[in-house]
């Protein structure tokens, strides 16, 4: 829907989280999904099981907030929250951006809903090493951490190249990261 970020929800049995006629805990009707220059879009269904909960998090517009899991070990820290892989914009295809959205690792305060940059490129602007020089990230797509809790691996989906005929991976780019504390 245009507007929405991808949201984390706390998930609970029996509740409804408002597909297809809700993004973000807001109706489709909410003015933040009005595409510039078109009417509103329309409910969808005839009528509403009930009403759904708030996000515990929203994510930003088009960054792709993918593959995530919590910390939980003193020796990583931060026990509790989640960390989240950001997959990144895929402009032109999804239409302008005035910079890279995503293109990084987040953590999430899952009781105040804050959302606040973990691991990234360094530089002016966040996103794939390919664009800026360097190296780094490209595309993180998942993340996990290993059975003790005491290192998080990222796995980076590499090199993607978009242009108005959608996306071109590039073979061999892919990379698995690990990040420990020291």
């Amino acid at each position: 829907m245009w507007g929405a970020g991808d949201v984390l929800w706390r998930i609970m049995p029996g509740t409804w989280y408002g597909w297809p006629d809700y993004a973000e805990g807001k109706t489709v009707t909410n003015e933040d999904f009005r595409p510039p220059m078109k009417k509103s879009l329309a409910p969808l269904l005839a009528s509403e099981p009930g009403k759904p909960p708030t996000p515990v998090a929203i994510f930003g517009v088009h960054a792709s907030a993918d593959g995530f899991d919590f910390s939980r070990s003193n020796s990583f820290g931060h026990v509790g929250e989640a960390f989240v892989a950001e997959f990144g914009d895929q402009a032109p295809t999804t239409g302008k951006s005035l910079h890279p959205v995503g293109f990084r690792v987040v953590r999430v305060d899952v009781a105040s809903g804050h959302i606040e940059e973990f691991a990234a490129n360094k530089g002016k602007n966040v996103g794939p090493a390919s664009k800026f020089g360097g190296a780094g990230f490209e595309r993180p797509v998942a993340v996990r951490f290993d059975p003790s809790g005491g290192a998080l691996y990222v796995v980076d989906f590499g090199v993607m190249l978009m242009d108005r005929g959608g996306p071109k991976p590039q073979p061999g780019t892919g990379v698995l990261w690990r990040i420990s504390r020291q």
